[in-house]
């Protein structure tokens, strides 16, 4: 796990290297509030009938690149969303990549790793100040695996969404209120409706609390986050599958994140509108759950098995007969029945 979270950090620096060339792509990512380097410890139960496992998550967050990268025993887990503003700030395009590699146990107790690889893509208006419009979706492919009598089967699940943003100002803060609706296509089952809503409310700009919201029918999830200055917390609790993940950790900001001397508490973690729930929902929650409508099942091969009887062996038994010749042989049970099978 150390080699990936490696990988992921230089993914970062190569990233962020490459806007910092030019002072103005540095100011874009800043433009509109901190950008931060968060470190955290994780906690997750990915299992119902298994006990929770701890780790540590690493992830660099701004307006325009977010880069996550967690894990402990049970999983890894890393996914990245670029929002560019090509044409006009009014309209904007997100892309979003997705990795994970998770333990999977059998119902008999044996386990495997598996992978699964994501893509998504959105793009968002401005309709008017403080209200914004997306729509976007994602594509994600389950590699399965045999392990025993036990197999997990390729799976393929699609999403796609609308989403609304609006922003009220007040003299008691700033509240951010989501709502998006959308359809999941599922390979193994039959699609379903999915929606949800949330807010997100700062006192003042280096303060949040936020609360979301996301139904489906077999996978419902509360969120709720809290975070001040330095620190920050988060507990992600899928209702459906009685499974859930809680991050604590700090926080820190930074005007070059290859100066040390720059990094700072931050002071205005007020997100821009165009950063919404739906889509880093996808990438960084979503998409880094297991997509297994079909679960664990046993194998073709094991449930032939299971299903044949056992032959039978009727070993041949001795007996002992006298006939009124006073003839005594010794033959198989077949001659009480057929004298003529005398041996």
């Amino acid at each position: 796990m150390r080699k990936k979270l490696t990988l992921s950090l230089v993914l970062v620096g190569m990233m962020t290297n490459s806007f910092a060339s030019t002072n103005e792509a540095w100011k874009n990512i800043n433009e509109n509030r901190n950008a931060t380097i968060n470190i955290y410890g994780v906690g997750a139960k990915v299992d119902a009938s298994h006990d929770s496992s701890a780790g540590f998550g690493l992830m660099f967050d701004s307006e325009a690149i977010k880069v996550k990268a967690e894990g402990t025993s049970d999983f890894f887990r890393t996914g990245a969303v670029l929002k560019v503003n090509p044409f006009t700030q009014n309209l904007y395009f997100k892309f979003g990549l997705n990795y994970l590699n998770q333990k999977v146990f059998s119902p008999v107790n044996t386990s495997t790793r598996v992978n699964q690889y994501s893509a998504a893509f959105a793009t968002g208006y401005m309709l008017r100040d403080d209200f914004y419009a997306e729509i976007g979706g994602s594509h994600t492919k389950l590699n399965g695996k045999v392990f025993g009598d036990y197999e997990i089967k390729d799976e393929k699940t699609s999403i796609g969404y609308i989403e609304l943003a609006k922003r009220w100002e007040s003299s008691f803060g700033t509240i951010d209120t989501t709502a998006n609706a959308g359809q999941v296509f599922y390979e193994y089952k039959d699609n379903e409706s999915s929606y949800g809503l949330g807010v997100d409310y700062y006192p003042v700009d280096n303060a949040k609390f936020s609360y979301a919201y996301q139904y489906e029918k077999d996978n419902t999830i509360n969120s709720y986050a809290a975070s001040y200055s330095f620190v920050f917390v988060e507990y992600v609790d899928n209702i459906s599958r009685d499974t859930y993940q809680v991050n604590a950790g700090f926080k820190v900001a930074f005007d070059n994140i290859f100066d040390i001397s720059t990094w700072k508490a931050p002071t205005n973690i007020k997100s821009h509108l165009s950063e919404l729930h739906k889509f880093e929902s996808i990438t960084f929650d979503t998409n880094m759950q297991l997509q297994s409508t079909a679960g664990v099942q046993k194998t073709q091969a094991a449930i032939d098995r299971d299903n044949t009887p056992n032959p039978v062996n009727h070993a041949p038994e001795w007996t002992q007969s006298t006939y009124d010749t006073g003839l005594t042989v010794k033959c198989f049970n077949c001659c009480q029945t057929n004298p003529k099978n005398l041996h």
